[in-house]
């Protein structure tokens, strides 16, 4: 089946993804965001209903799935197609294969990945918000004065978010128990510097966090001097081993909760709300296989 939108429509999803996330906000020096495949040349069929599915990642069966359910798009948080292709060899690459597939059904691929990093109210703000265990749901930033933007493009639009929370009397095991609820995982990586080991965590004290969805290595690298020696917690999806090492000497606590844990719940939380606002009459809906490469056992 040839589910190929025309080009009047597949410019109409992206005129609303990017009304949302704009593309000059993406880190075009190593990102790969926008619409990487269009497949609007191969029909001038108008659908009557569009449909949209929602993904972080766009893997062999989150493709099937949007095969299965007859979608004409695939908006995937993560570029689908990183960092290059020379060629396109299904045996050399799954996703490949994958690639053929989707072209051959007229399915269409956008990734905004960076867009939404930075982006105000974007993933970023969100989990501000869910740290501190308020507006769970939703992505209207904490007051201005307590959050800060990290790498900044401009005002309030960044790809990291500092956070001044001491109003909010945070301890280290409410903002674990926060950050398990809002991502819906039952286990995170926590680590504590040796000189808090014998403090229990409810008396451990949150005053400041540096986050980042994703990695956080190179956002973190932003951070003033004086943001270093007030920050308590890092919090993001993942670190090299030597970094949380130097992070737990330098007596920083750490929480990791494995790459895209940090970002997949935005995407039910906020994002599918945020388009149907721009426009309802976008069928979108979130991929059931959609998952983190990594789990728990």
């Amino acid at each position: 089946m040839n589910l190929a939108l025309n080009k009047t429509q597949t410019s109409k999803i992206v005129t609303v993804i990017q009304k949302l996330f704009p593309l000059k906000y993406a880190d075009s020096k190593w990102d790969n965001t926008g619409l990487l495949i269009d497949c609007s040349s191969l029909s001038n069929k108008e659908f009557p209903e569009i449909k949209v599915l929602l993904t972080i990642d766009l893997t062999q069966k989150v493709c099937q799935e949007a095969i299965d359910n007859e979608c004409n798009f695939v908006l995937a948080y993560h570029p689908f197609i990183f960092p290059n292709w020379k060629q396109i060899d299904p045996t050399k690459n799954p996703q490949h294969l994958s690639a053929l597939k989707l072209i051959h059904h007229g399915i269409s691929v956008y990734s905004p990945h960076t867009s939404v990093d930075a982006v105000k109210n974007g993933v970023n703000d969100w989990l501000s918000n869910t740290l501190v265990g308020q507006n769970i749901g939703s992505a209207q930033q904490v007051a201005s004065s307590e959050s800060k933007v990290i790498e900044a493009i401009e005002e309030d639009v960044g790809y990291g978010r500092y956070l001044d929370l001491s109003k909010h009397n945070l301890d280290l095991q409410t903002v674990i128990g926060n950050v398990k609820k809002s991502l819906k995982v039952s286990h995170i990586q926590v680590s504590i510097p040796d000189v808090l080991s014998t403090t229990k965590r409810n008396e451990i004290k949150i005053n400041n966090v540096a986050l980042c969805a994703g990695s956080g290595s190179g956002v973190f690298r932003g951070l003033t001097s004086q943001q270093w020696a007030d920050v308590d917690l890092l919090y993001t999806g993942e670190l090299s081993h030597h970094e949380i090492l130097k992070y737990k000497e330098m007596g920083k606590i750490v929480i990791l909760c494995n790459h895209s844990n940090t970002e997949r719940q935005y995407l039910e939380q906020v994002m599918i709300h945020e388009l149907s606002k721009v426009d309802s009459s976008i069928k979108y809906h979130i991929s059931a296989f959609d998952k983190d490469p990594l789990e728990t056992v």
